[in-house]
């Protein structure tokens, strides 16, 4: 009786390292297939200058092209609201050029599976990583830079 429920506990952690490996079989099957999908839509530099163009326009629209940003001479002649059109139509027509100067100023780090990109625009840094086709900002910070952005223009 004894040797009888020896052989099935044999038996027993026999099938139980079968079923873990076909366990472990099946996770790195998951596993390939996840990291295959995510190279696959690593998003290229292209589609982040894209993405990045489109969040700091609406960042400059949204703090810069207000009425109550107008100069208040402006207000005097009732003007808030031209200025505010006016700032929005310069903004939209000049994202090429903020696209080409966002290409300057970003570097990418391509993993295979995902992008970390870092843009540094006057004194902000922007992280941003790019996955499954897709980015997400996960860091802003204030820089300290020697000179501010108009000094540097008179200082190249």
């Amino acid at each position: 009786m004894e040797g009888h429920i020896e052989l099935k506990k044999m038996i027993r952690d026999k099938n139980l390292s079968k079923n873990s490996g076909g366990y472990l079989g099946i996770g790195a099957i998951l596993l390939a297939i996840l990291a295959g999908t995510m190279a696959l839509t690593n998003p290229p530099k292209e589609e982040y200058l894209e993405y990045a163009s489109g969040q700091l326009s609406a960042e400059i629209k949204e703090n810069y092209c207000k009425e109550s940003e107008a100069p208040k001479i402006l207000e005097n002649f009732n003007l808030s609201k031209t200025f505010a059109d006016v700032c929005d139509n310069l903004v939209t027509s000049q994202r090429p050029a903020l696209t080409r100067h966002l290409d300057n100023a970003t570097q990418r780090q391509n993993v295979v599976v995902f992008s970390i990109y870092k843009t540094q625009l006057w004194d902000r840094q922007y992280r941003t990583i790019g996955v499954f086709g897709n980015f997400l900002t996960f860091s802003q910070e204030k820089v300290e830079n020697e000179f501010s952005p108009i000094e540097k223009i008179f200082t190249e």
